[in-house]
C-alpha cells in the first residue's frame, strides 16, 4: 500500500507541474526562485526584461567557440582595413604606371593626396566630434594639438565605429602612396630650393683626407694622393644625360665632379672665369675654365667673399697659366661634350649645380 500511495503522488505531482505555468518566461524553468527577483538558472529580471547574469553552470556550459584558422583570428574590421589599404596601395602603384609623362604624374599626386587628406579628416573630424561630446576637457584646437588623445573614446569602444579608424588609415594611406609611389615630384628640386647640396664622392673624399693627415710634402704629395685614388672614380662621377631626340642636333653632355682649383679677375677685381680639375686617365689634371656669365649670380655672389680666403701661393694641380689659386675646397658638377684628345680638357664645360665643399686640412 505505502507504495502506491508514492506512486500516485508522483503522477499527481507531475499533473500538477504540466499544468501550472513555468517560472522563469526566459528559459522556461520551473524551479523556484525563492526570495530573489531573478531566475536562478538564466539570470533573467523581469523588471528590466533583460538577462543581468547567469548561474556558474550554464558560464560553463557555454564556451566561446575558438577560431579553427588563421583567417578567423582577423575579425571582420580588420579585413576591411587591410583590403582598403591594399587597394590605396595598388591605386598608387598603378598611377605610377599609367602616368606617361611628369606633368600627369604631378597631377596625379595632388589629386590622390587630396583624396586622401579628405578621407582622414572626415574621420579624425568626427571622432574630435565624439569626442567632444563625451568629455568638456577637449576644445577647438584639441583636433591639432591632442589628436591622438581624442581618439581614446573611440578606441574604448572598438570595433564599435570601426568604420572612422578605416577612413583615417586609407586616407594616410594614400597620401603617403602619392608621395612615396607615385613620385609627381622632383624631391631633388626640393633639396636644392632648400640649400642641401650633394657630395662628391664620398669614399674618394674620406681617403683624400686621411691620406693628407700623413703626408709631409703638402700640396704635392696631396695632389698624389687624389690622383692615386681618383682614377677609379671616372665612371662613378659621370651620369649621361638623357639623349636627345634623334631631329635635335644637340651634343650628348656628360656630367663630370671637377673641383675648383683657382680663378682670374678683371683689372677691376671682378672674378672673369674659374678653372677647373677633374679625373682623367686615372690622374686629376687641369679640366679647362668656365666664364662667369654662365654661372648663376647667387653663386658668383657666394664666389665674391669665399674665394679670397682661400686662396694659395701654388696651383693644387701643374696648370700652364696665370690665376689666383685656392685650396681645394670646392666642388661642382658640370656638363660636356667629354674630353678633347688635343688638349687633354673638358669640351665647353658648363656649369651645372655645387656641390658640398671638401676638407682636407
Amino acid at each position: 500500500m505505502p507504495d502506491i500511495n508514492h506512486r500516485n503522488d508522483q503522477l499527481l505531482q507531475e499533473l500538477n507541474k504540466s499544468q501550472a505555468k513555468p517560472t522563469c518566461s526566459e528559459c522556461g524553468t520551473y524551479e523556484p526562485w525563492g526570495l530573489s527577483s531573478w531566475c536562478p538558472q538564466c539570470g533573467y529580471y523581469p523588471k528590466l526584461g533583460r538577462c543581468v547574469g547567469q548561474s556558474e553552470t550554464q558560464q560553463q556550459g557555454q564556451a566561446k567557440p575558438q577560431p579553427q584558422t588563421v583567417w578567423e583570428l582577423i575579425p571582420q574590421w580588420g579585413w576591411i582595413l587591410a583590403i582598403g589599404s591594399l587597394a590605396a596601395i595598388g591605386l598608387s602603384v598603378g598611377g605610377r604606371f599609367y602616368c606617361a609623362s611628369p606633368g600627369e604624374l604631378c597631377l596625379w599626386t595632388l589629386t590622390q593626396a587630396t583624396v586622401g587628406l579628405i578621407l582622414f579628416m572626415i574621420g579624425h573630424v568626427v571622432v574630435y566630434l565624439n569626442a567632444v561630446s563625451k568629455s568638456f576637457e577637449f576644445g577647438m584646437m584639441s583636433i591639432f594639438l591632442t589628436p591622438l588623445k581624442i581618439w581614446r573614446p573611440t578606441i574604448r569602444r572598438f570595433p564599435v565605429g570601426a568604420w572612422k579608424l578605416d577612413l583615417a588609415i586609407w586616407g594616410l594611406t594614400l597620401m603617403v602612396g602619392a608621395f612615396a609611389i607615385v613620385g609627381g615630384f622632383e624631391f631633388n628640386s626640393l633639396f636644392q630650393d632648400w640649400g642641401v647640396r650633394k657630395s662628391a664622392n664620398v669614399n674618394l673624399l674620406a681617403s683624400v683626407v686621411d691620406q693628407a693627415k700623413e703626408a709631409e710634402g703638402g700640396a704635392e704629395n696631396l695632389e698624389d694622393a687624389l690622383n692615386d685614388f681618383a682614377g677609379g672614380t671616372d665612371k662613378a662621377a659621370e651620369v649621361a644625360l638623357p639623349l636627345p631626340a634623334p631631329e635635335e642636333a644637340a651634343p650628348k653632355l656628360t656630367e663630370y665632379d671637377c673641383l675648383l682649383v683657382g680663378y682670374t679677375t678683371l683689372p677691376s677685381g671682378k672674378i672673369e672665369s674659374v678653372l677647373l680639375a677633374a679625373s682623367h686617365n686615372k690622374q686629376l689634371v687641369y679640366a679647362g675654365s668656365i666664364d662667369v656669365n654662365e654661372i648663376p649670380e647667387e653663386v658668383l655672389e657666394e664666389w665674391k667673399n669665399r674665394l679670397p680666403s682661400l686662396k694659395q701661393s701654388t696651383p693644387f694641380v701643374k696648370v700652364r697659366k696665370s690665376a689666383t689659386w685656392i685650396k681645394p675646397k670646392i666642388t661642382l658638377k658640370v656638363a660636356s661634350e667629354g674630353w678633347s684628345e688635343t688638349s687633354n680638357r673638358l669640351i665647353k664645360p658648363e656649369y651645372v649645380s655645387l656641390l658640398q665643399e671638401i676638407s682636407v686640412d
